[in-house]
């Protein structure tokens, strides 16, 4: 499919309906709205799988994600995205059967070199159903503050069902907390909750409701060596003896970068494919 409004979209009358049932669930905790839910979508680059989600800056539409799912880095520096535009694929979440990838190029807007951030724009509208736009600004975030980040694990999602409808894509949701923010730059926010392969790229928000804002991106997690005894190593000598061996573990520290380089870039770049006012 060339480059222009991506027909995918007959799913969000059935995500309002089903993101509304799972709120009332939900009594009072933070739940990601539908106008997040309809905007985070899995995309594919030639090196990983991993989160990517939409935003609108003065109606016009923007695709951020993490920069090493383009450069194919495994840790800082990310490096830099030479080229004027990249092709990705988006999972089609409205798909019948299976996944269906949809072929996108995008512009690409570079925040900098030590900013694990991208943020990219199609020539046209990818997203051709109207949500309304959602806040993208960490101010309001507080230290142990509930926040909850959106992806798709290990490359996949789940598929909802809603009642007499036809089954779509959707990303995961886990909660996080905020434990710490660097008070340096890059800013990066310290969270504390478990991140799995695959939600790079993802958003992490704060709030609920109309109140509801991306606060970061998600770029990866801390390890933390732990030492471990093989099971034929335990079964020549007792454990306490037993030669032992260094894994990395997740700490449980999620890394993600303050949402402000992507819109400091955008308000540099007005490039976006202009959406008509509803």
């Amino acid at each position: 499919m060339e480059d222009k409004n991506v027909q995918f979209w007959r799913m969000w009358a059935a995500l309002l309906t089903y993101s509304v049932l799972l709120a009332s669930t939900a009594l009072a905790q933070p739940a990601p709205t539908t106008n997040v839910l309809g905007r985070v979508l899995m995309v594919e680059s030639r090196y990983d799988r991993g989160t990517i989600f939409s935003i609108d800056v003065d109606r016009r539409e923007y695709w951020i994600t993490a920069k090493h799912i383009l450069t194919g880095a495994k840790h800082p520096p990310y490096g830099s995205i030479p080229s004027k535009s990249v092709p990705l694929h988006i999972l089609n979440p409205d798909a019948a059967q299976g996944e269906k990838w949809v072929p996108v190029n995008f512009n690409v807007i570079d925040p900098g070199n030590d900013i694990d951030i991208v943020v990219l724009a199609a020539s046209n509208l990818v997203l051709n159903a109207f949500l309304p736009n959602v806040s993208a600004d960490s101010a309001g975030a507080v230290l142990g503050g509930d926040c909850e980040f959106l992806g798709f694990p290990y490359g996949g999602g789940w598929r909802a069902k809603p009642d007499n409808g036809q089954a779509f894509w959707m990303p995961y949701v886990k909660h996080c907390t905020v434990s710490a923010m660097a008070t340096t730059e890059p800013t990066i926010w310290v969270l504390d909750g478990i991140n799995n392969a695959g939600f790079s790229g993802g958003p992490v928000i704060y709030g609920t409701g109309p109140e509801q804002k991306i606060m970061a991106v998600v770029s990866g997690y801390v390890t933390e060596p732990t030492e471990i005894v093989s099971s034929a190593a335990a079964k020549k000598k007792p454990v306490a003896q037993a030669k032992k061996q260094t894994v990395n573990l997740n700490s449980g520290f999620i890394i993600a970068y303050d949402i402000k380089y992507a819109i400091e870039a955008i308000n540099k770049n007005s490039i976006g494919p202009l959406r008509e006012s509803k």
